[in-house]
């Protein structure tokens, strides 16, 4: 028994995150295309039915939920601050399900907290035989309600958005994006990803997976040089590894 976590897909084109236990399987947000959906499954293993939760209602979250509920029919949960965003993209689905706090899918306990952004947001906890999976993007502030979900998490991904320098140089983006990039309602940069990384590892957590990287105003190598180089420095050891946007994750298991 125990869980395990791959990311389908990680950025601002799309987000599709797979987590599963021995007998359940659950996909978090459907920012991608069914065939894409279709290959990490195969890659899982998977065949029988699956879940869908729901983070927020950015479309590379949900850009492709009417498209995954034709094709797969999964029961769908979001929060209910976003369920009237949800029910306008998949309207008189009668697999629509909304929570306010803690629920079960089949045998994994699922956990979401709130996050800072600029719509309702969710991150999640998953809980199964002892063991816990974190996931937490999109966020603007990590605040210390939020590192205590996150406390006894064996794995986290959790967002390394940007590199601020990149973000503040970069001439295609527009004052009032920076702005709302840079905010506490914005996305993590991998500075402070690194330190939530850490205080995630002091919790227990035996490996970070950086996610939701900026294409434009970060590198896999900033992101994961960062995080790297500030465990060090806190004589801390973990493993780190790189959610991509056009290609899965590794599997990472928990047992």
């Amino acid at each position: 028994m125990g869980l395990k976590i791959c990311s389908f897909a990680s950025g601002s084109r799309g987000n599709c995150i797979f987590v599963s236990s021995d007998t359940t399987s659950v996909l978090v947000d459907a920012g991608i295309c069914c065939k894409r959906i279709r290959a990490g499954l195969s890659a899982m293993g998977v065949t029988g039915e699956f879940n869908l939760l729901i983070t927020h209602a950015h479309s590379d979250h949900i850009g492709h939920i009417g498209d995954v509920v034709k094709a797969f029919s999964p029961i769908v949960y979001t929060h209910y601050l976003t369920y009237d965003d949800i029910t306008r993209k998949i309207p008189d689905y009668l697999k629509l399900k909304e929570f306010d706090g803690d629920f079960y899918v089949g045998d994994i306990t699922v956990s979401p907290f709130r996050v800072s952004h600029d719509v309702p947001c969710v991150g999640f906890c998953f809980l199964n035989a002892g063991r816990k999976i974190s996931i937490v993007t999109d966020v603007g502030r990590l605040t210390d309600d939020n590192m205590r979900h996150l406390e006894g998490s064996d794995v986290v991904l959790i967002e390394s958005n940007h590199d601020e320098d990149m973000l503040r140089a970069n001439p295609r983006y527009s004052q009032a994006l920076k702005r709302r990039i840079l905010s506490d309602r914005g996305h993590l940069n991998n500075r402070a990803c690194a330190e939530a990384a850490a205080k995630c590892i002091k919790g227990g957590a035996k490996q970070i997976i950086l996610g939701h990287l900026s294409l434009e105003n970060n590198t896999p190598e900033l992101a994961y040089g960062a995080t790297c180089d500030y465990l060090e420095r806190e004589g801390l050891n973990a493993r780190v590894s790189i959610a991509y946007q056009d290609k899965l994750s590794e599997v990472v298991e928990v047992n």
